[in-house]
Order: structure tokens, then sequence, then C-alpha cells
């Protein structure tokens, strides 16, 4: 791998880690900015202590990140970040949760990093060179050979109005016996996405924290990623869909355009 962003995942390998060790020394406290928005003093922790090691690097780059910079514009270097995506779960210790960070330049996402505490895995991708788990190249497909058909759907709230798709996903799931999946982390449930675990996601939340750092992943592990009409998605379309395979994109695009 060529060392372009090679410092930028260093800083990401080295702090995402330490972070998550140091809130384990601390009360967790929480409260909620919304009816299902709940924030921790965790939450809080991580991201204003990320921020200030992304300052001491680099200083003149961008934040745009789910705390304390959720207005910022994207612009070249722009680090785009969610301290702990699947805050629901991390309040109640369920272990379902991941940090993620991901970084905007060339007028794209070049870099994300996926930090999966509980299991000690750190994912990450660069644009045009792969997804690596743990320094380790995967594929979408390279680590199942027999599975079940899994749809995760990310985003079925009270806050998203529109549920047309999720509605025609779960009939369609349920017809052709695939496997139902919601964990509650947009971050973790694209981790399973790019490696294979899940092969159908949907999801019409559109959080540049929530979604950059895993669209990354998923696109760099070749998975298939388009909108509803079937075009290959770009960050700011209102709907996402993954699949494994294009067997599985044909098949989801006759479903959904019926």
């Amino acid at each position: 791998m060529n060392n372009m962003y090679s410092k930028e995942l260093k800083l990401l390998k080295d702090v995402l880690p330490k972070l998550y060790q140091d809130t384990l020394k601390q009360t967790k406290d929480i409260q909620f900015k919304g009816p299902e928005d709940m924030v921790t003093s965790s939450d809080l922790y991580i991201e204003s202590n990320l921020i200030k090691a992304i300052k001491e690097a680099f200083p003149t780059d961008t934040l745009l990140s789910e705390e304390f910079h959720s207005k910022a514009e994207l612009k070249n270097r722009t680090w785009i970040i969610d301290p702990i995506d699947g805050t629901s779960n991390y309040g109640v210790s369920l272990n379902l949760f991941v940090m993620q960070v991901a970084l905007y330049d060339q007028n794209d996402i070049i870099l994300s990093v996926i930090y999966y505490p509980s299991e000690h895995k750190l994912y990450y991708a660069i644009k045009g060179q792969g997804a690596y788990l743990n320094d380790k190249r995967y594929y979408v497909d390279s680590l199942f050979e027999k599975q079940n058909d899994m749809l995760s759907m990310v985003g079925y709230t009270i806050r998203s109005t529109e549920k047309k798709y999720y509605t025609i996903l779960l009939n369609h799931a349920i017809d052709k016996h695939f496997k139902l999946r919601m964990l509650g982390s947009i971050g973790l449930e694209l981790i399973y996405v790019s490696t294979g675990v899940f092969t159908v996601f949907y999801s019409n939340i559109k959080n540049l924290w929530d979604l950059a750092p895993g669209v990354l992943l998923a696109k760099e592990a070749q998975a298939f990623l388009f909108n509803e009409k079937g075009l290959e998605y770009q960050l700011g379309d209102s709907h996402l869909f993954i699949t494994k395979t294009n067997k599985l994109k044909n098949e989801i695009l006759k479903v959904i355009s019926k």
C-alpha cells in the first residue's frame, strides 16, 4: 500500500482504541438530546479528545462531527466523526457499537476507520486501495461460501417519515426467507455488509457521520452500492441499498421498482 494518508491512518489506529480504554475508567452519564436521541459522557469525551489529537497533527483541517460540529460544511480535508455509533446500545451496555471516522478530501471520502471495541477489531479503507481488518485485506465475497441471505435495515424510527422501501424489503425478505437483522449501529451493520455477513442492506439515513466511514468500507470491499434508481450511490442520496452480489442487486431493483 502506498503511504498516502498513512499519517492520518496511523493517528486513528493509535487514538481510537486508547480513547475507548479511557472511557472504561469513567462513570457513564446519559442525557437525551431529543425523544430518541441519547448522548453519553463517553461520546463527548471521545469526540473532544479525538478532535484535539487531529488538530494537533493537522491544524488547518476542518471538522464535521455529531456532537460539536454537526453544522459544518464539507470541504477538502474534512474529518467526519461519530464518536460512538450505536449510543442507545452503548448506554445499556449492549456491545453493538463502534467508533468511526472518515476523511473527506479531493471531493470524496478517501479514508475511513471503524473500531469495534468489544471485538478489538479495527477496520479501515483507503479509496482505491481496498478494505482491511486488522491490516489484512478482505473482500465482500471472500469469507463465506454457504450462507443464508440476510437483510439488514437501519433508520426505521419515528424520525423517518418515509418508510416505503422498508416495507417493500421486509415483505420481500419474508417471501424469500431472508434472515432479518437490525443491530442499531449503522457503522456495525456496514462492517457486516462489507464482510459479506449481511447480503442485503438498506437505509434512508443521510447523516454523513453515520454513513461515510462504512460506505467507503463497503465500496472498497467491492460490494454493490446503489440508490433507488439503480445508479451508483453518491453521498447525499436519499436511499442507500447495498448487496453482496450483482444478482441480488438486480433482484432488489426489480422488487423496489414494481
